[in-house]
């Protein structure tokens, strides 16, 4: 059944249901917007670790950065600082991991690979479009990558392994050194348009969203419970039945419930799980900060444990944390303790509450006329910021679909088209996920021993490689790229001479280390340069306002 879409109905009031909304309206004012959430269903999170292309949905909803990234309490970020993840040193306490040894630690920022020619070039003629998506001999892919000359020089002894971070991406120096994206006059401290990310409070953030963009743009807000869904003869949903009797009509309905999947799990569509990630379940918990000076750090940190891994999100009014942990090798009520003993010396702000969810997604995210939306459609490890990244390629794909057609009456192949997308994105996630876990040498305890006989069964070292050399895994395309599978073959000590064969000419390898040993000390001059993220902070986005002050009154309004 076709049917002109003209009333949307968004099920869920957390980040993604608010983002959805407002980025959908500011897109099709001319459709009927309405959101619906309950009070029954707290919101997930304590804090949520973004990527750069959000910027894109941003432009849509058109609010400044600094007004927003004011009222989530954001911060910026640089990055993301893996800690721990190839040595069988215990690392008990979050001090042990800010104190390891650099060579435990592994910096991933948002450096793009371009083709070998741009070595060739002057700074004058600067990088382009071109560099990142064609090759040198004009075609479409890059092949000969600049960044093949990096990993030539770590071979041949001319730098070890560990110096990847700080002589190949600019962001390195600001980001250890907790320096600020911007400089205080807004000027970036990197330049491109993709250089960094952001932090958000997970809780205010979907407020921030309604109150400045959907609710001022139209979207229509009940506030309600859920008990009933019904559904013509044909599977499609007629309304929706609150607690206090009222029905909800829409043409359209995206659920944005998150791990709730109120209307997806009603549709005659299969659950995919996945197994290959061996973590399901978290403790997680907001803390409060002892030296934000030292603390307030502009990276999403992701700390490996003896069951799973830990993570810190920082943001200007506190950090939020969390052990992601196998409940299959380490039992709930021990994870907790060890959560506990992660953070002894500081203070939670409220205590750690258990979240567990199921790996995978749905084989039809959109079905009939409902849509899953980010979690909604599945979920996999939070890791590497992908959870922001799924909502929003559903975002613009469901855009894209509306726009597609004049009337909005959507056929089943952009139906499946939606759903094949969201697939790959999801499949890409799991393995680059898995290959943290499946390519370590650590064998210190049985989850580890589990990841890596998964890891050796799944040849994850040769599949690692693999997305390195492919010329389609290029910027704009994927949520991971190529650079990132070649600094991994490193970091994890997996390289292979008779697997890892690189492209170069020689004639480029004298200009490509002086590349490098420019890109590292222009580096560090950056970031004696940038001020502090604390002061940038407080002086740009809170009016002098310290991070205290910011907490205390948040705790106040909640």
């Amino acid at each position: 059944m076709k049917k002109e879409i003209k009333d949307i109905l968004v099920v869920g009031g957390g980040a993604i249901g608010w983002l959805t909304a407002a980025a959908l309206k500011k897109r099709h004012n001319n459709l009927n917007i309405t959101l619906v959430e309950s009070n029954k269903v707290p919101i997930l999170g304590v804090g949520e670790s973004t990527i750069p292309p959000l910027k894109n949905l941003f432009d849509w909803l058109e609010i400044d950065e600094n007004e927003w990234l004011k009222n989530c309490h954001g911060l910026h970020k640089h990055g993301n600082l893996f800690t721990g993840w190839n040595t069988e040193t215990p690392m008990p306490h979050v001090t042990h991991h800010w104190n390891a040894n650099k060579k435990h630690k592994k910096f991933y920022s948002f450096a793009y690979t371009t083709r070998s020619n741009t070595l060739r070039k002057s700074y004058l003629d600067g990088i382009t479009q071109k560099d990142y998506y064609y090759d040198n001999d004009g075609k479409f892919g890059i092949d000969c990558k600049e960044h093949d000359y990096w990993l030539e020089l770590v071979q041949r002894g001319e730098f070890q392994p560990e110096d990847t971070d700080e002589y190949t991406q600019d962001f390195y120096h600001p980001a250890m050194q907790n320096k600020s994206a911007r400089y205080n006059d807004n000027f970036p401290v990197v330049g491109h348009q993709y250089s960094y990310a952001w932090h958000v409070d997970a809780e205010r953030f979907p407020k921030m969203i309604r109150d400045m963009v959907a609710l001022p743009e139209g979207v229509k807000w009940i506030e309600g419970h859920i008990v009933d869904i019904r559904k013509d003869e044909q599977g499609y949903v007629e309304n929706l039945l609150l607690e206090d009797g009222r029905e909800l009509e829409a043409d359209l309905f995206l659920d944005c419930s998150g791990f709730n999947r109120i209307l997806m799990k009603t549709m005659d569509v299969n659950w995919k799980a996945v197994y290959q990630l061996p973590t399901q379940s978290a403790w997680v918990a907001p803390v409060k900060y002892k030296d934000p000076y030292k603390e307030m750090k502009p990276y999403t940190q992701s700390y490996a444990q003896k069951s799973g891994w830990n993570f810190i999100i920082t943001l200007y009014s506190r950090m939020g944390s969390g052990y992601i942990f196998d409940g299959n090798t380490e039992d709930p009520d021990v994870a907790r303790e060890d959560f506990i003993r992660y953070w002894d010396g500081y203070e939670f702000i409220r205590d750690p509450r258990l979240i567990q969810w199921d790996q995978g997604y749905y084989d039809n995210a959109w079905q009939n006329n409902v849509v899953g939306v980010g979690m909604a459609q599945g979920f996999m490890d939070p890791m590497e910021a992908n959870s922001i990244f799924v909502a929003q390629s559903c975002i613009q794909l469901i855009d894209a679909a509306l726009n597609k057609y004049h009337n909005r009456a959507i056929p089943e192949i952009t139906k499946k088209a939606y759903s094949k997308e969201i697939q790959r994105i999801q499949n890409q996630i799991s393995d680059f996920v898995a290959f943290h876990f499946g390519m370590s040498k650590r064998r210190d305890t049985p989850f580890w021993k589990k990841c890596g006989a998964y890891g050796e069964l799944d040849d994850q070292v040769s599949r690692n490689w693999n997305e390195y050399r492919r010329s389609n895994n290029y910027l704009g395309r994927n949520l991971f790229i190529d650079i990132q599978y070649a600094d991994q073959q490193l970091y994890l000590d997996r390289w292979d001479k008779n697997l890892c064969k690189l492209n170069i000419d020689e004639s480029l390898l004298p200009l490509a280390k002086i590349d490098y040993e420019y890109r590292n000390k222009k580096g560090k001059a950056i970031a004696e340069l940038a001020p502090h993220v604390y002061d940038w902070s407080k002086e740009n986005l809170h009016n002098g306002a310290t991070h205290e002050e910011v907490l205390q009154k948040a705790l106040a309004e909640r």
